[in-house]
């Protein structure tokens, strides 16, 4: 690929648009791609296709061709976070980097987690190798919202999701005529859900959802990784269908304290929650929530289950707000209207 030259900036964001291929194979990893250009021109992409295997910078060295290995110590590599300097699963990129002999490398944003911040980026000082850090680096960090929030936190990044009618209801009276669930969202939006289903490590519904609606909370729609199914409940435990987790606050004298412990315990990074209402409701209530979606449909069902309350210190984030280069929330589908909100405080 030629290009008339390639800024930092325009770097970094091709760096975040092959990051996104991966999505929720990589959890509990960061999304990472990178690329390494000589003059203008890209002589390599890469990125972390799956937890375990090979980081976005080993998969560009490798994608490197023969003859243009001699080019390396002349060519800038570019990757939205900061190469590991620890020994995980694999090797440290900042030191495949350093034998690889790359003359310069330009970093996003520097990883939030203790065993790599800031280490890699000195490693590969030390070596001699120039590093430009703080490209592009809100929209970095929004792409791995979930990985800084965990790591900063402890508890997974909470994504709560509902479908909307125009009359503020997120569910129709249910009879034995229409036993339910109503569908509010156009089939485009509900291949969306598939969609942000596949990008988060679990998926959760409250106990009255799952015995009402027997979900099967899947991506079947899209192609993706299926997140971790978890059913939350305060009334106890029963048997449910093979696959699911069960966290239960049964007679817990404060149970929202409880699903805060079984979420930090969980190990997940982030969690999509789909309902019902209560379950929503009592997540924004303890103010344990990172993110909410809002599918609005023009239909009107006149009666039923009433949609949660927006928290008070909710602000919609509107898409020309959110940082550029990322493409995964838009703001209508179809005849659907996808309203996000964030906490007012949110500063990842």
């Amino acid at each position: 690929m030629y290009l008339r030259s390639m800024t930092h900036s325009e770097g970094i964001l091709r760096c975040l648009a092959l990051a996104q291929q991966a999505g929720g194979y990589v959890h509990p990893n960061p999304w990472v791609g990178a690329l390494i250009v000589h003059e203008g021109r890209v002589l390599a992409e890469g990125y972390h296709h799956r937890s375990g295997q090979a980081h976005a910078e080993i998969e560009a060295l490798r994608a490197l061709a023969a003859e243009d290995r001699a080019l390396l110590s002349q060519s800038t590599m570019y990757v939205n976070l900061e190469p590991c300097a620890h020994r995980g699963k694999t090797p440290p990129c900042a030191d495949a980097l350093i034998e690889a002999g790359i003359g310069e490398v330009v970093v996003g944003t520097v990883d939030p987690n203790p065993l790599v911040s800031g280490q890699g980026i000195a490693r590969l000082r030390e070596a001699g190798i120039s590093v430009t850090v703080g490209i592009e680096e809100a929209a970095c960090r929004w792409l791995n919202r979930r990985f800084f929030h965990a790591i900063q936190t402890g508890r997974p990044y909470l994504v709560l999701k509902w479908a909307e009618s125009a009359d503020g209801y997120i569910d129709g009276i249910r009879t034995i005529e229409h036993p339910g669930p109503y569908r509010i969202s156009n089939e485009a939006s509900r291949r969306w859900v598939h969609q942000w289903r596949s990008e988060e490590a679990g998926i959760l519904v409250g106990w009255g959802t799952y015995v009402a609606d027997e979900p099967a909370l899947t991506v079947r729609e899209v192609s993706g990784p299926q997140p971790q199914r978890i059913l939350w409940s305060t009334r106890g435990t029963w048997d449910v269908e093979e696959g699911w987790k069960i966290w239960a606050a049964k007679r817990h004298p404060k149970p929202w304290e409880a699903f805060q412990r079984f979420a930090r315990e969980s190990g997940l990074r982030s969690i999509f929650v789909e309902g019902g209402a209560s379950t929503l409701q009592g997540l924004m209530d303890h103010g344990l929530w990172d993110e909410i979606r809002i599918l609005r449909s023009p239909i009107e069902l006149g009666a039923g289950v009433k949609a949660p309350t927006i928290p008070l210190n909710a602000v919609r984030s509107l898409a020309s707000e959110r940082p550029s280069g990322i493409q995964e929330l838009p703001e209508h589908i179809e005849d659907n209207t996808v309203d996000i909100y964030l906490p007012a405080t949110f500063n990842i």
